[in-house]
C-alpha cells in the first residue's frame, strides 16, 4: 500500500512539471513581447511602430492559444486536485504578462499619433526608467523559466528571491520615475502624463505578475512535497 501510494504519488509531481514546462511556453513568449517593446521605445516612426504593435499581436494571440491549451491540460490531466487552482492561478498570471505587454505596444502606437511639442513629453524617462524596467523584467522571466525548471525545493526559493529583488528594484525604479514625472506636470501636456503613469505601472504590473507567479510555484511544490 505505501510503495504503490509513493509510485502515485510521484505519477502526480510528473504531472505538475509537464505543466509547469507548459507554463514556461507561455512565459517564453514575454522574451519575444519584450524585444519587441524594447523596439517600439526606440521608434519614432508610426509606420515601424504599427509594424511591430502586429508582431506584438501575433505574440499575445499564440499565448492566449497556448493558455486555452494549458487550462486544458490542467483540467483534463493528471494533477493533483489540491494544486489544480493555483496551477490555473498560474495560467492566468502568465497569460496576463503578455496582455500587458500587448496593451503597452498599443499605448506606445497610440502616443505616437498625437502631436503635440516634443520638448513637453517627458521623453528622457522613456529612455531610461521604461528601458530598465524591461531589462528588469527580460532578466525575471529568464529566472522564472529557471525556476520552472527546477525540481530541487531550495533552488526553487532561491530563484524566487532573486525574483523579488528584480521587483523590489523595478518599484525604486517606478517610484523615482514618478518623482520626476510629477516635477514636470506642470510642463507637461495632461496626456502625456496619463501616457507615462500608465506604461509606468503596467510595466510595474510585470514585474509583480514574474514574482507572483514564482510565489505560487513554490506554493504548489511545496504541498506536492508534503
Amino acid at each position: 500500500m505505501t510503495l504503490s501510494l509513493k509510485c502515485f504519488t510521484r505519477f502526480l509531481i510528473v504531472g505538475e512539471k509537464k505543466i509547469f514546462g507548459e507554463i514556461a511556453e507561455i512565459v517564453e513568449t514575454a522574451n519575444e513581447a519584450n524585444k519587441i517593446l524594447k523596439r517600439m521605445l526606440g521608434e519614432h516612426k508610426l509606420g515601424a511602430l504599427l509594424s511591430e504593435n502586429a508582431k506584438m499581436a501575433l505574440v499575445e494571440k499564440r499565448a492566449d492559444d497556448l493558455a486555452f491549451r494549458v487550462r486544458r491540460d490542467i483540467t483534463d490531466g493528471a494533477v493533483n486536485p489540491t494544486v489544480l487552482d493555483n496551477l490555473l492561478a498560474c495560467v492566468e498570471i502568465a497569460d496576463g504578462m503578455i496582455d500587458n505587454y500587448h496593451y503597452l505596444a498599443r499605448e506606445l502606437t497610440r502616443i505616437a499619433r498625437a502631436k503635440f511639442d516634443e520638448s513637453l513629453n517627458g521623453a528622457a524617462i522613456a529612455d531610461s526608467a521604461f528601458v530598465f524596467m524591461l531589462e528588469l523584467a527580460e532578466e525575471s522571466t529568464a529566472k522564472l523559466l529557471e525556476l520552472l525548471a527546477e525540481a530541487e525545493l531550495n533552488r526553487i526559493r532561491a530563484k524566487r528571491r532573486e525574483i523579488e529583488e528584480l521587483e523590489e528594484k523595478g518599484d525604486e525604479i517606478k517610484d523615482d520615475s514618478f518623482d520626476e514625472l510629477y516635477q514636470m506636470a506642470p510642463g507637461m501636456h495632461y496626456l502625456y502624463f496619463a501616457h507615462y503613469s500608465e506604461v509606468l505601472y503596467t510595466m510595474d504590473d510585470i514585474l509583480d505578475a514574474c514574482e507572483d507567479l514564482a510565489d505560487l510555484v513554490v506554493t504548489i511544490i511545496t504541498s506536492i512535497s508534503k
